[in-house]
């Protein structure tokens, strides 16, 4: 009887020991996810103003964009300059608020030129449209840094 126990106690530890290494297997897997990002090397129009939004972010405005009506397709040039060390997530908002896009992760040095709109847009101004930038560390956890909204004319032509 003795001997049974033993080995009961045996197998219960293996068990035990099993569930933690598998345990560990799905956490780790949970702290390695890959980060989705888009975007290619940008090459674009770089004289486009940069605003220090503080010490570590520099965020480019835009005093207008121009969009063709009745389009989903549009083309674009954003980016999120190189000297940056965070990851940009960016949304395109009608001055109603209604969000008309938004990106995945954009890398230092990486830029959009174009872009597919949740809706096609009637000609028109469209005064306050807000480029919405949302920052986020490089590290495991993607925590979320400072961000800025800049407005700016939408032009529908």
């Amino acid at each position: 009887m003795r001997e049974k126990k033993k080995i009961m106690t045996i197998i219960g530890l293996f068990i035990f020991l099993g569930l933690i290494v598998i345990g560990i297997g799905f956490n780790k897997k949970t702290n390695d996810a890959v980060v989705e990002t888009e975007g290619q090397e940008w090459t674009g129009k770089k004289n486009i103003p940069v605003k220090k939004e503080s010490e570590s972010i520099a965020i480019p405005g835009f005093e207008s964009m121009t969009f063709v009506k009745d389009e989903k397709k549009q083309t674009v040039n954003l980016y999120n300059p190189e000297i940056n060390t965070c990851y940009f997530k960016l949304s395109l908002l009608l001055p109603d608020g209604t969000q008309i896009w938004e990106s995945k992760f954009i890398e230092p040095g990486n830029g959009i030129y174009e872009i597919e709109l949740n809706q096609e847009l009637a000609e028109g101004e469209y005064e306050n449209a807000i480029l919405k930038y949302e920052c986020f560390s490089m590290n495991e956890q993607q925590t979320p840094l400072n961000g800025s909204e800049i407005k700016f004319n939408l032009h529908i032509v």
